[in-house]
């Protein structure tokens, strides 16, 4: 899947789950929060959109989606990068190769938070 597609799929289900409960009460409410997503992991290197554009996008979007902590995965941690994830809302990042013991703190990081 490359940066575009990405894009169009979480912007397609979220409108997805806005429309089915457009007019709900407060009980459909808290499904849709329960329905959405929770966490976007990334790849810095995506083709057609790089990550911080898909950021970019997203943060774009409409509550809650535009809130979903977003997490890059990266071969390289530069200065540089950093700075951009926190320019383009990044909220935070690993490198690869990937250690389980630290994508457990990250996502427990991230997931116990409400981003509503």
């Amino acid at each position: 899947m490359n940066g575009q597609e990405a894009v169009r799929l979480i912007d397609s289900e979220f409108k997805s789950l806005s429309n089915t409960f457009s007019s709900s009460s407060n009980s459909d409410m808290d499904q849709i929060n329960s329905c959405r997503i929770s966490l976007i992991l990334i790849e810095n290197n995506l083709s057609v959109m790089s990550a911080f554009e898909v950021s970019r996008a997203i943060r774009a979007m409409r509550p809650p989606i535009s809130n979903v902590p977003i997490i890059m995965l990266t071969t390289t941690l530069t200065d540089e990068i950093q700075n951009e994830c926190i320019e383009t809302g990044i909220n935070d990042y690993l490198t690869k190769p990937l250690k389980t013991e630290e994508l457990e703190n990250v996502l427990s990081k991230w997931i116990s938070k409400d981003y509503h």
